[in-house]
């Protein structure tokens, strides 16, 4: 059974103090002290699992292709969800599928940094969201997660060109490198490719090698395959990273790289699992890759 406890999880990151990478300066935003260090806790509503949080999908690297349609099967399992559902775009390309846009003026490329579309996504939750008191959960596939990653790294180290409030409650990677991803030689010629792959480039570089948290404390799960031959099981699901949660599928669960966005149904799913730290658990009929992604935001059940 999972273990994962929301007022355990909210009371540690209550007290927690993460240290910027970057020292604050006196124009930092205002969650920022003159030490660098971000008071975690402070104003961000009460952590409580709920179906009526908002719920923000973001794509992986993917361009030219739909936008809007690369979430259908999870919108589908999520119909009951009470919470507005957001598909987020960042290429000029994405077709209005996709409601919400992070990329500057809606020109975003393949040339766009991670980094700039992390700053867009974080303003968005703001906007929306945080500046209302509200917070949101956030769904994200292969690059994608980078973003989120890159909208809270940004608001944790104080960047003040970052907002000063981000209630982001749980995040969910789905085959999302953590650490260098393999890819083709044609990719690398894009910023996007290059931001991925490089593990000592600037942008890895920036971005830290931790998950980094939200105001109030951010829950996350990461679930990886080991059939995936775009991003490594122990890559898109590392134990030094700081996630909460990993749950990594056998490769007898024959699950691809889209397959972790795609794959809803009923089926049989081995997969290993670790919450919190603790010993490695297993199931050999494992939730689908959705359900555990919907399990992770809300229900208290078996991956």
């Amino acid at each position: 059974m999972r273990l994962r406890s929301s007022l355990a999880t909210f009371t540690v990151s209550a007290v927690l103090l993460l240290t910027a990478t970057t020292t604050a300066s006196a124009s930092a935003p205002s969650h920022a002290t003159t030490t660098g260090q971000i008071e975690l806790g402070a104003s961000a509503p009460p952590r409580k699992d709920s179906t009526q949080r908002p719920v923000f999908f973001i794509k992986g690297y993917a361009p030219g292709d739909e936008c809007g349609s690369k979430w259908d099967s999870a919108a589908k399992l999520f119909k009951k969800w009470k919470g507005k559902l957001h598909r987020v775009g960042y290429l000029e390309t994405d077709d209005p599928g996709c409601d919400v846009r992070i990329d500057p003026k809606g020109k975003g490329t393949v040339d766009t940094s991670l980094k700039d579309l992390g700053r867009g996504l974080a303003w968005k939750i703001h906007d929306m969201y945080s500046s209302k008191g509200q917070t949101v959960d956030v769904v994200a596939h292969s690059m994608g997660g980078l973003i989120v990653r890159a909208a809270l790294a940004g608001y944790a180290q104080g960047d003040p060109t970052w907002p000063d409030e981000l209630f982001v409650e749980d995040v969910v990677n789905l085959g999302t490198p953590q650490k260098a991803a393999w890819l083709g030689a044609a990719c690398l010629p894009n910023l996007q490719c290059r931001e991925m792959y490089y593990p000592n480039g600037a942008f890895r570089r920036w971005l830290g090698p931790k998950l980094h948290q939200a105001q109030g404390g951010t829950d996350w799960t990461l679930i990886s395959s080991n059939a995936d031959f775009s991003v490594s099981a122990g890559n898109g699901a590392p134990t030094d990273v700081g996630a909460q949660h990993l749950v990594r599928y056998s490769e007898r669960a024959g699950l691809g790289h889209s397959h972790l966005r795609t794959k809803r149904a009923a089926g049989v799913y081995p997969l290993r699992y670790t919450n919190n730290g603790g010993a490695w658990g297993s199931q050999v009929r494992g939730a689908a890759p959705l359900r555990a992604t919907m399990n992770a935001l809300y229900w208290h059940k078996r991956w």
